[in-house]
């Protein structure tokens, strides 16, 4: 996946109304017409179609409002969203792999995983992991316990031959 593959699909998330949906009429306001103004995101000039659209696209209105969000809740922007992505080569810093869509409203992009405490962005995670990370509150004690735990039981994998579990040390 490309960086532009992983912006476009981080911009379909509709987190507003599409700018067709909006239904402003200019002839409802007093001056009866939208003063044409710059695009937040590109400074392209735009006649808006309500006096609170900002952007002169979708495109425009759509990374806006990405980037308010990722600013708000945790400190970043698109951009530095997109650098950890790349850097983690679009994959779960923890798992190594996609993450996937909960539900059908859901880009199934990479979670951005924080520190709830200091509010540092620490990398990106599929849900699985950041959910995982979230369950054990983010204790580095209680994983290492849960890691002895699993080291420590004895799981047969289902399939496994004679031979196989006699070569590490299990009796059927």
């Amino acid at each position: 996946m490309t960086r532009k593959e992983y912006e476009k699909k981080l911009l379909q998330c509709e987190r507003n109304k599409p700018k067709e949906k909006q239904t402003a009429q200019p002839d409802k306001y007093p001056q009866g017409y939208f003063k044409e103004k710059e695009c937040k995101v590109c400074g392209k000039s735009f006649t808006p179609k309500a006096p609170s659209e900002l952007s002169c696209s979708e495109y425009c209105r759509s990374y806006a409002v990405t980037e308010a969000y990722y600013k708000r809740n945790y400190g970043i922007t698109i951009e530095e969203y997109l650098d950890i992505a790349e850097r983690q080569n679009y994959k779960c810093a923890i798992c190594g792999r996609d993450n996937f869509p909960m539900k059908s409203s859901s880009s199934g992009l990479l979670v951005v995983d924080h520190d709830h405490n200091t509010g540092v962005v620490r990398g990106l995670l599929c849900h699985n992991c950041n959910r995982a990370l979230g369950l054990l509150q983010d204790n580095p004690e209680t994983l290492e316990v849960a890691i002895a735990y699993l080291k420590s039981v004895t799981t047969i994998p289902k399939g496994s031959t004679t031979k196989q579990l006699e070569a590490v040390g299990i009796e059927r």
